[in-house]
């Protein structure tokens, strides 16, 4: 498993992460307890851009409709996402996602998103009102067919 320079764990490192964003992580959970946290960054001038998949009202577009996208399962996930046939583009905020593990703490993801999107709808660990919030916000935003890793 892949390491920030501080020597925390990386679970899913695939998402063109530069030495300056794992500079980055290691700076914000400098203090961190080892619990879930889940925080939208603003990356600073010296972390390159990383590259966002998202598309729709959240990321600053028009309402993705279904006649742009199609439903692809996506590695070993249980459902498929909603993808549009569009490339990622740049973005400055970083999502990162970390919590307890069996080994320990790690780091699950970091990635370019311009907003902490809900899970899936079909994720299957989410309450009744989760889901409706999630479906609501994937009928209207896609991810992008290209990958995002650099």
């Amino acid at each position: 498993m892949p390491t920030t320079p501080a020597g925390l764990s990386l679970a899913h490192a695939d998402h063109g992460l530069a030495e300056a964003h794992l500079a980055l992580i290691d700076s914000l959970l400098a203090e961190w307890d080892g619990s879930f946290t889940l925080q939208l960054i603003e990356m600073p001038a010296e972390c390159p851009a990383l590259m966002s998949a998202l598309y729709g009202p959240a990321a600053g577009d028009e309402p993705v409709s279904e006649d742009e996208v199609e439903y692809v399962k996506r590695g070993d996930r249980p459902g498929p996402s909603r993808l549009a046939n569009l490339p990622p583009r740049p973005c400055r905020f970083m999502v990162l996602i970390a919590g307890p593990s069996d080994d320990g703490p790690v780091i699950y993801t970091a990635y370019g998103s311009p907003v902490i999107a809900p899970r899936e709808w079909w994720d299957p660990s989410m309450k009744p009102y989760e889901a409706i919030v999630a479906n609501t916000f994937w009928a209207q935003h896609a991810l992008a067919t290209e990958p995002t890793n650099n």
